[in-house]
């Protein structure tokens, strides 16, 4: 990778972005983040490359204003999460017609996905999930955001490319919004409590099979498509390359927190957080801990999945097959339960757990 390349990624601050932004920076790329604040990046990321754009992208003319000025971006990581599908695509036609419109050197425009797209938000699904699988009735979460990448880019000279991971988890500051965070406060207010690491969904889901995405390795895997010859307009599943079921890797997850590992329980882990934020503001006192929107984790982990399922307590396989991105070269892959007991080390060295 040279410096000829320079990287624009929008949403810089969540669990996709921050490590988008990292990557590129460990990779050599000059980097425009975009976001309303500064992304706070983990320690030994040069950082003389970076610029942070804090623009309000739903404010039309400041931010048509602020992305006209970057004449020299050549790629577009569009990590963006508005709640709203409408104003996500809306956002997403401005960012790309005003970026397309003043970087004439611009190489590709790639998109954040997920599974999703395959609908497995809306109850069991065709598994493994494949990139080539027709579209679900009744899914659009990434479709119209893809369409209008795709009508853009025809008969364009640069290219859209697409990942589409599976409970992406990582650290980004000041956002608790992953299964990986949910997991390591969960464990500590078990271990606080007095009581064990039980399994907070039905016999099914610890049972069902599963796979995740280390938003590092996401973040490599999206700049390797997004600058790969042959990967133009086409999208890839990206996981961390191992399936697994929570009851094999729940002891060791147990174990980083001292506690028992136990079965399924009644209480569900968007009903455990909606009644223990009080404890949990407690352990942060006592333990001096950085401070999260704590009050988002119940809706968080409820998500919009289908009842009675929750973006955790998922009762049939969510599994995605990689053969796309190993075609194409991408071999990477991560031990999901080292990820996560990884990750548990992280937050409490950066005093995000006690």
């Amino acid at each position: 990778m040279t410096n000829a390349r320079t990287a624009l990624v929008i949403g810089a601050t969540g669990v996709t972005g921050t490590p988008m932004v990292e990557e590129l920076l460990v990779a050599g790329w000059p980097v425009y983040a975009v976001s309303r604040r500064a992304p706070m990046l983990r320690a030994g990321v040069p950082t003389e490359r970076l610029r942070h754009i804090p623009v309000d992208l739903t404010d039309r003319a400041a931010a048509q204003n602020a992305l006209s000025a970057l004449v020299d971006v050549t790629h577009l990581y569009y990590c963006g999460n508005d709640p709203s599908p409408e104003v996500r695509l809306s956002l997403m036609q401005n960012v790309i017609d005003t970026v397309e419109r003043n970087a004439p050197g611009l190489v590709n425009v790639h998109l954040l996905q997920g599974t999703k797209y395959y609908g497995c938000h809306l109850g069991p699904f065709k598994v493994p999930a494949q990139e080539s699988d027709p579209r679900i009735a009744g899914a659009d979460f990434y479709y119209s955001e893809e369409d209008c990448v795709r009508d853009r880019q025809r008969g364009k000279r640069w290219t859209w490319t697409a990942t589409r991971p599976h409970s992406v988890c990582g650290y980004a500051r000041g956002n608790p919004l992953n299964l990986a965070v949910a997991l390591g406060m969960y464990g500590s207010l078990q271990k606080a409590d007095g009581g064990t690491f039980a399994f907070p969904a039905s016999q099914a889901c610890f049972d069902a099979r599963f796979n995740v995405a280390d938003s590092e390795l996401l973040a490599r895997a999206s700049i390797w498509c997004s600058v790969t010859p042959g990967c133009g307009n086409e999208a890839f599943n990206i996981n961390n390359g191992d399936i697994f079921r929570w009851h094999e890797i729940w002891p060791k997850l147990a174990g980083f927190f001292g506690i028992e590992a136990t079965g399924p329980q009644t209480q569900r882990l968007p009903e455990f957080f909606a009644v223990h934020e009080s404890e949990w503001r407690n352990i942060e006192a006592a333990h001096g801990l950085v401070q999260f929107p704590y009050e988002r984790l119940a809706r968080w982990a409820q998500g919009d999945y289908h009842p009675p399922h929750s973006r955790f307590a998922c009762e049939y396989d969510v599994v995605s097959d990689l053969g796309k991105a190993r075609r194409h070269g991408f071999n990477e892959q991560v031990d999901s339960a080292e990820m996560f007991l990884r990750m548990f080390a992280r937050l409490r060295a950066e005093r995000a757990i006690p």
